[in-house]
């Protein structure tokens, strides 16, 4: 074969081989779709339990890669509810292409925003049948290590502190009032410390009953350490004494794991407490001790009299011995005592027994004059019979 065919042949073999590349190419898949899906969680917070949360993840290219179909996707959020929502783009040319995803703040400022950065890299490729391909990593760190997968996703939460504060009243005379209010109030240190719903100016203000109540709660954003003061204030209600303890609380608010951590701990001077704890006595003046009885409104008694079984019995034997010898001549002497201060002691001892006081001082007196009766008893008959 001459050297002009030979050259001809390869020159039309070399022909042939392109022309069925191009149709191999014609049928291959030329782009390659690619979606990056984002998970935004609400956590659930009573308080804001009826309102809509509603935020945005945003998307930015990262060294020339070309755009997605979406920089920004709004998201609204129930109480307590994950969305799920995907960034999607169609490729053209392979490739290595880099975005940076975060989210913005949502309209309730209560919240702890996750401000986490994420990094989503797409690999476009050729396959062995010169199909594109893609895959997608997505880490956190720009600097961190890039083989671990990162699914996409944003927790957002309350982070809040919420003191409580108890009223006590101990009924010393009487009984207080069930339909009487206490004031108590909770300043900030610092004016630009969080404050529960309703302060004013750094201070918030509350009024109860008797019981266990909460400021409300205080929501924190940001590390730090907050203090605050919470005392009673005196609003003049007859007949009770007002507890001047001030009572001092200290919220320490720190990330671990990530998260917004607030430890709570409350102060009565040096000491630590578990809970703000206002005392008030009730005295009206009626002579009626009622006690405390450890609750919420402390009293041992309901208003009637006590039906006393030592009473009784110690009346009984006072009667018996008035009716005897023994109990003419303790008579006569009693007569004589309760004209002087010691009578009119001792007088007020026995009325207080017969009234229900069953104290171990009262009942002891009274057996002593028991016995001093029987004994002046007996000498009076040792004596007439000496006559």
């Amino acid at each position: 074969m001459s050297r002009v065919l030979r050259k001809n042949c390869i020159g039309a073999f070399l022909m042939m081989l392109f022309a069925m590349i191009l149709s191999m190419s014609a049928f291959a898949a030329t782009s390659v779709d690619v979606e990056i899906p984002v998970k935004v969680t609400r956590e659930k917070d009573d308080a804001f339990s009826e309102k809509l949360l509603t935020l945005s993840v945003n998307m930015t290219p990262c060294d020339g890669a070309p755009a997605f179909d979406q920089s920004s996707i709004t998201v609204k959020t129930q109480n307590d509810e994950t969305v799920k929502v995907s960034f999607t783009k169609t490729f053209t040319e392979p490739g290595d292409y880099k975005y940076e995803i975060r989210q913005s703040k949502g309209d309730i400022e209560q919240y702890v925003y996750d401000d986490t950065v994420y990094y989503a890299v797409v690999s476009v490729r050729y396959d062995e049948k010169y199909d594109l391909i893609s895959s997608v990593l997505a880490y956190k760190d720009v600097y961190g290590d890039k083989t671990a997968k990162q699914d996409i996703r944003f927790d957002n939460y309350t982070c809040f502190s919420d003191p409580p504060v108890k009223k006590v009243v101990i009924n010393d005379e009487g009984n207080a009032p069930d339909d009487v209010f206490f004031c108590f109030s909770m300043k900030a240190d610092d004016k630009s410390y969080p404050m529960p719903e309703g302060s004013v100016d750094g201070v918030k203000t509350i009024m109860t009953g008797v019981g266990e109540y909460e400021f409300g709660n205080m929501y924190y954003t940001e590390e730090g350490t907050y203090t605050y003061k919470v005392v009673e204030e005196n609003n003049g209600l007859p007949y009770f004494t007002y507890d001047g303890t001030m009572y001092s609380v200290k919220v320490v608010v720190e990330k671990k794991d990530g998260r917004l951590i607030a430890t709570r701990t409350i102060y009565n001077g040096e000491y630590v407490a578990d809970l703000i704890n206002f005392k008030n006595h009730y005295n009206d003046g009626s002579g009626k001790s009622n006690g405390s009885g450890g609750g919420a409104k402390g009293s041992d008694t309901d208003g009637e009299p006590h039906d006393d079984p030592a009473g009784r019995v110690l009346g009984a034997v006072i009667d018996t011995l008035d009716k005897s010898p023994a109990g003419r001549v303790l008579g006569v002497i009693r007569d004589e005592l309760e004209d002087g201060p010691a009578g009119r002691f001792l007088g007020a001892l026995r009325g207080e027994v017969r009234t229900g006081d069953n104290s171990f001082m009262m009942v002891s007196a009274l057996c002593f004059m028991a016995a001093l009766a029987v004994l002046a008893g007996w000498v009076k008959a040792y004596i007439s019979r000496k006559k």
